[in-house]
């Protein structure tokens, strides 16, 4: 028996994606709906490649009537993938009865084609089981495909903007970066975007003279799936709660950027809020606190968040994440220049400063600064 390269990635892939299902859906840390949602979305993704690869090795050709059991299941891609992250955005989400509506083009496709398929004679089911094999996929199959793409492309725009609209919210609302950095879940959007894109093509190429390279690049997706799922698992099992985002959220209408121009009165009154917050960051240095919120600062100077929120944005023209921050950097340079701190270490005074992370100091002191903390203290030295 002959063992390919293809399918040595099929067992490897199907083998993670089955381990990443069966760990999410059982998983108690973190929100458990999100963890379902995304447990489903891989088990979806396992069960399709199962179907292919079930047909690949020619089990098919014995059980005829199993086959194409997993062909629809890519039109549960893109729903699955937008709810997962609409429950990341949204602390407030619930799946609702409107809900299914979204699953109604997998469940009206499945039952046709599945009893479409089923009620052909033997012959038919071979001949097609044999033009799959050899890659010569019909014209309605192909053609179907460019709309699953479609659709997938459809939700997974929507994720993107939630996404965009989560970190455009968070930095009104937070100033530590763990409640801001949503890049993992953006590149994971953007990853399978460019799998689906990969899939697609190489499904409508194959009636063209490039179907000798159809192998070659399903194995490329294959294994950029491998690394993958690799790369989840090892941040998952390190991290918990990284899947599940587990931090506090900020709710869909919670916060919005007031626009236009201002009033000369309004002007006035956020004028004098900043003054006090000003002073009261000065004297008070509540950005030492590594977890400090938009609430929190809010409650401590008497001002409701809105109000500070729009004072902070309309009069000194930043967001809260960066108005904290430059604060915490501003401390880091005092400190860094101190002949007192002398033999203290970039991260004791990240830390003391009310950073969390050393990557996101560094990032911010340089985006802030022009230098690394490492430069600055040797410039300064000098």
């Amino acid at each position: 028996m002959n063992i390919s390269l293809t399918d040595v990635l099929f067992i490897l892939v199907i083998f993670q994606l089955l381990f990443l299902s069966f760990y999410l859906l059982t998983h108690q840390t973190g929100k458990k709906i999100s963890n379902r949602l995304l447990g489903f979305f891989f088990l979806s993704i396992c069960i399709n490649l199962s179907d292919v690869f079930l047909l690949v090795t020619g089990f098919y050709s014995s059980y005829p009537n199993l086959a194409g059991f997993g062909s629809c299941l890519p039109l549960l891609f893109g729903p699955l993938l937008y709810f997962y992250t609409e429950h990341i955005v949204y602390k407030n989400f619930s799946l609702t009865i409107k809900s299914l509506v979204h699953f109604l083009p997998f469940v009206v496709f499945f039952s046709g084609t599945e009893l479409y398929y089923f009620f052909q004679p033997f012959e038919v089911k071979e001949r097609l089981l044999n033009d799959l094999l050899e890659h010569h996929f019909p014209v309605a199959v192909s053609f179907v495909s460019a709309l699953i793409f479609i659709q997938f492309l459809f939700y997974a725009i929507s994720s993107m903007r939630l996404v965009s609209f989560y970190k455009n919210t968070a930095n009104q609302l937070f100033s530590d970066y763990r409640h801001t950095n949503v890049s993992w879940l953006y590149s994971t959007i953007i990853f399978f975007i460019v799998v689906m894109f990969i899939a697609t093509l190489n499904g409508l190429l194959t009636s063209t003279s490039f179907i000798k390279y159809y192998l070659f690049a399903f194995n490329i997706v294959m294994l950029a799936v491998f690394f993958f799922v690799i790369q989840i698992l090892m941040k998952a099992l390190k991290r918990p709660d990284f899947l599940s985002f587990n931090k506090e959220q900020s709710s869909h209408g919670a916060f919005f950027l007031s626009k236009g121009i201002l009033h000369e009165r309004e002007k006035r009154e956020k004028e004098k809020i900043i003054e006090i917050v000003l002073q009261y960051m000065k004297s008070n240095k509540p950005y030492l606190e590594p977890e400090l919120t938009l609430d929190q600062l809010a409650l401590q100077v008497a001002i409701k968040p809105r109000r500070l929120s729009q004072a902070i944005n309309e009069i000194l023209q930043q967001n809260f994440f960066d108005f904290i921050n430059r604060f915490r950097i501003e401390e880091a340079k005092r400190l860094l220049t101190n002949p007192s701190y002398k033999k203290t270490t970039i991260l004791e005074v990240l830390y003391k400063v009310g950073f969390n992370s050393k990557s996101s100091f560094n990032t911010l002191f340089k985006k802030y600064t022009g230098l690394s903390p490492t430069e600055f203290r040797k410039k300064q030295s000098q």
